[in-house]
């Protein structure tokens, strides 16, 4: 009698395949879904150092192109 209540409480093979399934599949996201967010941060810090790097550029090209026609009013004078 008790060897037929325990046979009945003892997962079979497609329990076991589905327990695993069942519960895998969240873990498997969220680890996907973290390792996404991760990416993702250093993908912003990578883009903002490199607008960063635009701006100062843009800026000296500024500063230069001021400069170039500051020396050409001077020298028209």
């Amino acid at each position: 009698m008790i060897n037929n209540i325990l046979a009945f409480w003892t997962p079979g093979p497609i329990e076991l395949l589905i327990i695993p399934i069942f519960f895998g599949t969240p873990v498997v996201l969220i680890i996907l879904f973290a390792r996404f967010l991760l990416r993702n941060k250093r993908e912003n810090v990578r883009l903002r150092l490199e607008v960063g790097k635009l701006a100062d550029e843009l800026e000296q090209m500024r500063k230069q192109k001021d400069d170039e026609n500051n020396n050409s009013s001077d020298k028209s004078s």
